[in-house]
């Protein structure tokens, strides 16, 4: 029988069910469909994402795809060689090779080390301070100081010492060298070499110039008293400044001068009291006051003076008697290793006789004076010849014993 649309055996039947499970289970039912179709619809959104976009999955361009290939090729083939280079870097190095790289690298340090320290020395360390003045003697050291030119707080590598050098020559016709250096770390050492006066020149009978033994006029005397350097005869000279060198009329007498005399002085001799390069081919020399000695042609002129010197002091002159008067002659002993020596009276030459000779009778032997008996006539210094006899007294002295 139905009761409200519905028959007893539905109501029944409904009626015997638990109502909260029927509804618990239509909800799961729901929820299935819906999560479902909600994984569905996802699906498909993805699907048309891919599309929009041209996946490949939809479309596929060849032309794209070739350039693509040939990328993905260059990248291969670069990151073979990265690779290839990394194994190579990481292959063992021999022993030799880590020398040479540990080598390289303390010269690299070393370098860099010494750049700084340069850079340091010559902005910030070592400036002048003091000065040191050595082998000076006419001059204050306060004068040198002050005409090197080197202040004070000046670098001592960067101060221009070769400049300083010329200034101080230039300015002290005396100093005939100035070795201008430094010392670490604040001091420059200027060293100086004084000129020794060599030779004396006769401009005047008033005027004369002490000359060194490079030619350089050192001072102006009026006199040559108290000088123990010889007379220089020769040439008129062209030039009296101090501090210039000597010019003579004849170029070439300066560079022969200086030779003989730095013959002298580099060996020391002593008593040489003139120099006469008068006639240039016939040179000679005075030693005190009593021997002249004859050089010649001006050349091999240091040969002939030492070995003039040597025969002088080891023969002429020997246990230092200084007695011995004449003329030497070593003009040639260059060439033919002898020299000839001549004695005589060179203070009786000088002297004028009571009762005037006749030149002829002495030759012929009747009158002469020859009081000390050495071949000489004593007031004319020639050789004297008689009829028995010709007499002379001219010594050959063979410089095989004298050769130097």
């Amino acid at each position: 029988m139905r009761k409200n649309g519905f028959s007893d055996d539905y109501r029944d039947s409904y009626d015997s069910f638990d109502k909260p499970d029927i509804m618990d289970k239509i909800g799961d039912s729901f929820s299935s469909v819906f999560s479902r179709r909600s994984r569905k619809n996802d699906k498909a959104d993805d699907l048309l994402y891919e599309f929009s976009k041209g996946s490949d999955d939809f479309f596929v361009d060849e032309r794209v795809e070739r350039k693509r290939e040939r990328q993905n090729v260059k990248q291969q083939e670069k990151s073979a060689k990265k690779k290839a280079r990394k194994a190579k870097a990481r292959k063992p190095v021999s022993p030799l090779m880590r020398r040479i790289r540990n080598i390289i690298t303390g010269c690299v340090i070393v370098a860099v080390v010494l750049i700084i320290c340069v850079v340091l020395s010559l902005t910030v360390l070592f400036k002048t301070q003091n000065y040191e003045v050595t082998g000076n003697t006419r001059y204050s050291e306060s004068e040198i100081i002050s005409t090197c030119g080197i202040s004070k707080s000046e670098n001592i590598f960067l101060a221009n010492k070769k400049s300083a050098s010329k200034r101080l020559i230039k300015e002290y016709p005396y100093i005939e060298e100035a070795d201008v250096s430094f010392s670490i770390p604040d001091t420059i050492t200027i060293d100086i070499t004084e000129a020794v006066p060599a030779y004396v020149v006769r401009v005047t009978d008033s005027q004369y110039l002490i000359a060194s033994s490079k030619g350089r006029i050192l001072e102006q005397a009026d006199s040559i008293d108290g000088y123990d350097i010889p007379l220089f005869l020769g040439p008129e000279v062209s030039t009296v400044t101090v501090g210039d060198y000597v010019e003579f009329s004849d170029e070439n007498t300066l560079k022969i001068i200086n030779e003989i005399v730095t013959v002298f002085v580099d060996n020391g001799y002593k008593g040489i009291t003139e120099i006469d390069a008068t006639d240039s081919g016939n040179l000679s020399f005075t030693y005190d006051d009593r021997i002249k000695v004859k050089l010649g042609l001006p050349e091999d002129l240091s040969y002939k003076v030492r070995t003039a010197m040597t025969i002088i002091t080891e023969k002429l002159d020997l246990n230092g008697s200084n007695t011995t008067e004449g003329e030497l002659d070593v003009s040639t002993c260059n060439t033919t290793k002898k020299s000839y020596f001549r004695e005589q009276s060179l203070i009786d030459a000088q002297v004028e006789p009571t009762q005037p000779i006749d030149k002829d009778d002495a030759i012929n032997g009747s009158d002469y004076v020859d009081e000390d008996y050495d071949g000489y006539d004593d007031i004319t210094g020639e050789i004297i010849e008689t009829q028995e006899e010709e007499s002379t007294e001219e010594e050959t002295l063979s410089q095989d014993d004298w050769y130097l």
